[in-house]
């Protein structure tokens, strides 16, 4: 009798929705416009949750099998991955979402071309962070190429450059 004119101990969901503390790890959201589609994420992954298709222009993740570590939000050079303080839904079967890339009209080509100025002293620190293998370095040549064609121009390469000689024109 003594709990009929008590307040209840657990929430009256789903009418009382559920409030999330601030650093609740929940799921892991995009922001498709702000993508370039790398597969850093893709790569950091550690339960291989997150697939790339740069040719389809999609980016999908397998909810269940994600461990929400936050490993792809740090390393996403664009900062278009986020950690939502909301949970997925549960469900008895596995579902992978899957994002597109919205069309900007025509096929867009990304913007500009990586350059090295003449300050260059080929350390290879470039050619080793770049994601997509896309720089080549031969310090005894002293040789430096980017291949256009694999490069995303994510910006790794200019942030790691200690002498600042790399940029995106």
């Amino acid at each position: 009798m003594r709990s009929l004119f008590k307040k209840p101990a657990t929430l009256m969901y789903p009418v009382v929705p559920r409030e999330y503390k601030e650093l609740t790890r929940g799921h892991i959201d995009v922001d498709m416009n702000a993508c370039i589609l790398c597969g850093i994420c893709a790569k950091k992954c550690p339960t291989d949750a997150i697939s790339v298709d740069k040719n389809a222009k999609a980016w999908s993740i397998q909810r269940m099998r994600c461990i929400q570590c936050s490993c792809c939000v740090e390393v996403c050079p664009k900062k278009c991955l986020t950690n939502a303080s909301t949970y997925t839904i549960p469900n008895v079967v596995k579902i992978a979402d899957t994002f597109e890339k919205p069309d900007e009209g025509e096929e867009a080509a990304p913007e500009g071309s990586l350059k090295c100025d003449d300050t260059c002293v080929y350390c290879g620190i470039c050619a080793k962070k770049c994601p997509v293998e896309a720089i080549t370095t031969d310090r005894a040549a002293k040789e430096w190429k980017v291949d256009d064609d694999k490069c995303t121009r994510c910006g790794l390469c200019i942030e790691n450059c200690p002498k600042k000689s790399l940029s995106i024109s």
